[in-house]
């Protein structure tokens, strides 16, 4: 018996519309590239990151299957690394036949958990992991072109900033790390849970941590222009909400939506 996990897709009406089943370890992050690509008949690439220390791409969204919401849960099989499509229930007693597809393509690099995948190209994929590392992909090649490494465990990734070239990332210690292609740049914080770019800025990210308080910080000063302190708990995740308003959630079991933040 070989554990497998699947990714399941759902459609915006919260039906079930595919199950990409591969993995051997527990999914970390799943990220799509060019959500607008699955229009008119063309296919919708998904990337997914693994505790089996493997990248996986999929493709999904063929014809005019319009698939919205990527999540993942884990379950128990031995099947082989196929990709199980399966289509919206007719009604209750008829469903479509089921569609079976090979993965796209493996990446094979990290020594242990992949923690966090990025896609801010087409031509490149970035994945961050428990080993230390940050790889950046050539999707065509299938092979890393570059390699970063810090001496923590990092948890979390994104790529933005000035020419979408900086790579953000954080882990378990209390920094938030900036690889630019010219200088490096470190900006202090907490044991960091997310951080992610402000869409179309060069300058403004945001982060959280498990001290309970999400950031917002700008490169061109050392201090968070702005802390933001609703959670009781633990903040697990937290991102961009509409391009000024910053939303968060935690180990509260809230989801809390900060709109007053001024960015300039």
């Amino acid at each position: 018996m070989v554990l497998e996990v699947l990714i399941k897709i759902w459609k915006a009406a919260g039906s079930c519309t595919h199950l990409l089943e591969g993995h051997t370890g527990a999914i970390t992050s799943v990220c799509v590239v060019k959500p607008r690509v699955a229009q008119n008949g063309a296919d919708q690439i998904v990337a997914t990151a693994s505790k089996d220390r493997t990248l996986r791409l999929w493709k999904v969204c063929s014809g005019s299957w319009d698939c919205q919401i990527a999540l993942w849960q884990a379950s128990v099989s031995d099947t082989d690394d196929v990709v199980s499509v399966k289509k919206r229930k007719k009604d209750a007693e008829e469903e479509d036949p089921q569609v079976e597809e090979e993965a796209k393509s493996t990446l094979v690099g990290h020594t242990q958990c992949v923690s966090s995948v990025v896609w801010p190209q087409d031509e490149t994929i970035y994945s961050a992991s428990w080993d230390h590392s940050i790889i950046r992909w050539d999707v065509e090649m299938g092979k890393n072109s570059l390699n970063l490494y810090c001496n923590k465990v990092i948890n979390c990734l994104d790529v933005g900033g000035e020419g979408s070239a900086l790579t953000a990332a954080g882990g378990s210690d209390p920094i938030l790390r900036i690889w630019d292609p010219r200088k490096p740049v470190l900006i202090n914080s907490f044991c960091i849970s997310a951080c992610k770019w402000r869409e179309k800025s060069r300058f403004h990210l945001v982060s959280s941590s498990y001290d309970g308080k999400v950031m917002l910080w700008d490169l061109r000063t050392a201090w968070p222009l702005a802390v933001i302190d609703t959670h009781k708990d633990k903040i697990l995740c937290a991102n961009w909400w509409k391009g000024e308003s910053v939303i968060s959630g935690g180990a509260d079991s809230k989801l809390c939506i900060s709109s007053d933040v001024y960015v300039l």
